[in-house]
């Protein structure tokens, strides 16, 4: 995937490339720490950025073992926020999932980190009340993909 970005070097202007690093080749991605009482949301939050790690950047998935990088990702909290209420029924119309996380991805020869976040947060909303009567999941699930794009792309170079 090719990426318009900046050059590290001022002096070269933009460039059409990747802003992924180019001297990291695998990357390893345990199962999700999940610090809250949402059962599922670690092991959503692991396939969403393996998914994206995998579609979205030149590096592999690989073991622990064999990689260079690793990613290690801590969901701190989890919450149900109403954003609107219908003036009939005092229902929730609209609810938001918000997804709290601590991340650090480190080099595995020297554990120096390369990126990070402490209380990097997303919202993915759903519409539990009639006439569309969505599950909870929905507003999970976005939430969670929402998650694993931001944590990608953090990890680009910084330009």
């Amino acid at each position: 995937m090719l990426v318009t970005g900046c050059e590290t070097d001022p002096s070269k202007g933009w460039v059409l490339g990747t802003t992924y690093s180019t001297d990291i080749k695998t990357i390893a991605i345990p199962v999700v720490q999940n610090d809250t009482f949402d059962r599922e949301v670690g092991y959503l939050l692991t396939n969403a950025l393996i998914r994206e790690v995998e579609t979205r950047t030149p590096w592999r998935v690989t073991g622990e073992t064999v990689a260079d990088t690793l990613l290690d990702v801590t969901i701190t909290d989890v919450k149900l926020r109403a954003l609107s209420q219908s003036r009939l029924t005092k229902l929730d119309q609209e609810v938001a999932v918000q997804l709290t996380v601590d991340w650090n991805w480190e080099r595995m020869d020297d554990s120096s980190t390369i990126a990070g976040w402490e209380g990097m947060g997303t919202a993915g909303m759903f519409f539990p009340s009639n006439p569309l009567g969505e599950p909870i999941e929905l507003g999970r699930l976005q939430s969670v993909e929402l998650m694993a794009r931001a944590i990608v792309d953090r990890m680009a170079e910084s330009w």
